[in-house]
């Protein structure tokens, strides 16, 4: 058996590698499947899905065959490449419960401490199985080729080889797509619209694979570099003509023209709002809002963020327009010209304030974007040496600020303490940290939650002593949700409502607490209506809390579509939307 072993080892050593090669791909394939698609589809089938991951290893290896002898160790680089692709992609769903854009990946201006702090925190022990895997690949090519390092397949037999393995993809693709117009039979036009429809990128790969999933999204960022065409804008204009916010009245406005602070708080779920540990409150002081007069209470908002996150957050906020389905707005579109709260808000001076450093997630570029005319970052905060701001330093500077600048003025600040990872202490334990209830994890995150709860409380209180809050609406957001209730109940189904967020608006002419659903889209025509903006030409995709019934009833996707051209095809810029009628 020795001396067959190596015999074929001798005489077939690049057949050795390849398959060898191909074994590895394939079990980077079985860990995405285990660790991300079997989170969401317990129904993904071993079988088919080994097949198309064979064909994807044996795309991405192709180039073993067709490449020259000399430039075999070139193969090295798509493995080096996969492997990065695959890690990323772990590291990426445990956070987001999606796969990461091919776009992102050329996003080096995010890399921040933070970043890094995430990633070390989504690291899993089944994650060194990959590198390893690499490492004994890599022991391998060493011990099959450091005697046969010119010995190659030539001829007829190599593009025998190339073809075979070609023909077998197609027939693995075919038969994915058969499949799919069997059991869709009448609601199937034809085998390739598996290939043209997606629900996130996690959802594409999961039954198509990653080649697949990398032309799709070639195909789509190649269609969105286009114009316009006269056919997608009549499909706008007739949206908005049909769902379109065409009121001008300010019929649920404050009396007169007050400051807008809005402050957006980094993965707040609204399950915190009155939750208890150990009959400690968790959110004393939103507890207290929530009960307050001339207050709307929205705690049942729909988190529509995607890969963007935060940005995308911070983008329907300001913009009113969704955000694309796939990548991060703030970074494909940034420069962009967009309508926006800061613009309606005419004649007002207007102001950011971010805990972290402006060039992450294109902050510099977004803040002029949505009309800011004023950026202050965490080079402004007094920090100690820190990555970030806590929140307590970044709302002591807006107090500072705020105090000197000339009413009326439209103020945005982002908190950021409250960011994930949780796996260590973020802010000072208190009581909370001392609960038997719930994992380290889980506590780490209250904590967060409890302390930046006292600091808007003493933002809050020195509006006051500055005489700034009367004259005031302050409008407290989340930006996405991050630790759903279901982990609290240790339940694994994820249900729309544990995902809720909050919109909590202080100092309106109404006593609102609004049990209905709304979408982070409807926060800006909202404002616009609070604020008596709605001289202002674009309001939005959304409805405002106060005109639910107003407009006919679309659906998701269609909204989400006109977004997408409102974004990729520079509508605005070629439009007078931006400008206010006379």
């Amino acid at each position: 058996m020795n001396i067959s072993i190596k015999h074929i080892r001798n005489k077939h050593s690049e057949h050795c590698f390849f398959l060898l090669a191909i074994a590895v791909i394939l079990f980077h394939f079985f860990v995405l499947r285990h660790e991300t698609i079997l989170k969401y589809d317990s129904d993904n089938k071993i079988l088919t899905y080994g097949l198309r991951s064979l064909a994807d290893a044996i795309i991405l290896l192709l180039p073993y065959w067709i490449l020259p002898a000399k430039y075999r160790r070139c193969i090295w680089i798509i493995i080096i490449l996969f492997t990065i692709w695959t890690l990323s992609q772990l590291w990426y769903f445990r956070t987001y419960n999606d796969l990461m854009p091919f776009s992102s990946f050329t996003l080096f201006s995010n890399i921040s401490p933070l970043l890094i702090k995430s990633i070390k925190a989504s690291i899993h022990t089944i994650d060194w199985s990959i590198i390893i895997s690499i490492i004994l690949l890599l022991i391998s090519d060493y011990i099959l080729f450091r005697r046969n390092e010119n010995k190659w397949v030539k001829g007829k037999t190599k593009y025998l080889y190339i073809v075979s393995l070609i023909t077998f993809v197609i027939l693995v693709h075919i038969a994915n797509g058969s499949a799919f117009y069997m059991k869709g039979k009448g609601k199937v036009d034809n085998i390739w619209e598996r290939y043209t429809n997606s629900n996130g990128y996690a959802y594409y790969f999961s039954i198509n694979s990653l080649v697949a999933l990398g032309i799709y999204s070639i195909v789509e960022t190649t269609w969105e570099a286009q114009e316009l065409t006269e056919q997608e804008i009549t499909k706008i204009e007739n949206y908005i003509e049909s769902h379109g916010n065409h009121y001008t009245d300010n019929s649920y406005s404050v009396p007169e023209r007050k400051n807008l602070i809005l402050i957006i708080i980094e993965s707040l779920n609204s399950w915190v709002i009155n939750f208890k540990i150990d009959n400690i409150e968790i959110t004393p002081y939103l507890n207290q809002l929530c009960c307050q007069n001339n207050s709307i209470i929205a705690l049942k908002v729909q988190p529509q963020v995607k890969d963007g996150r935060s940005s995308d957050a911070h983008f329907m906020y300001n913009t009113g327009i969704l955000p694309l389905r796939k990548g991060a707005v703030a970074m494909r579109y940034g420069k962009t010209s967009y309508p926006s709260l800061a613009k309606a808000l005419r004649n007002y001076v207007t102001i950011e304030f971010i805990c972290d450093d402006a060039k992450f997630w294109n902050q510099t570029v977004t803040a002029s974007s949505y009309g800011f005319e004023n950026l202050y970052d965490r080079n402004y905060i007094p920090h100690n040496g820190a990555d970030v701001a806590k929140d307590g330093e970044m709302f002591q500077l807006a107090t500072t600020v705020l105090k000197t600048t000339k009413q009326p003025f439209y103020a945005q600040l982002v908190t950021l303490s409250m960011h994930q990872p949780y796996d260590k202490p973020i802010v000072p334990a208190t009581a909370i940290s001392q609960s038997n209830q719930y994992s380290a994890e889980i506590k780490n995150y209250l904590e967060a939650v409890h302390y930046c709860d006292s600091e808007l409380e003493k933002f809050i209180r020195n509006l006051k002593e500055a005489d700034l809050y009367d004259n005031s609406v302050i409008a407290i957001v989340s930006d996405h949700d991050e630790v759903d209730k279901n982990v609290i109940e240790h339940r694994k189904r994820v249900l729309p409502e544990d995902k809720e967020v909050a919109l909590i608006v202080l100092n309106t002419p109404y006593t609102i607490k609004y049990q209905g659903k709304l979408g982070q889209i409807d926060v800006y025509p909202t404002l616009l209506d609070i604020m008596g903006a709605n001289h202002y030409l674009w309001k939005g995709i959304g409805q405002s809390i106060f005109r639910k019934n107003e407009n006919g009833q679309t659906n998701f996707d269609e909204m989400w579509d006109i977004s997408s051209l409102l974004i990729t095809k520079g509508y605005f810029k070629d439009n007078n939307i931006n400008e206010i009628p006379n």
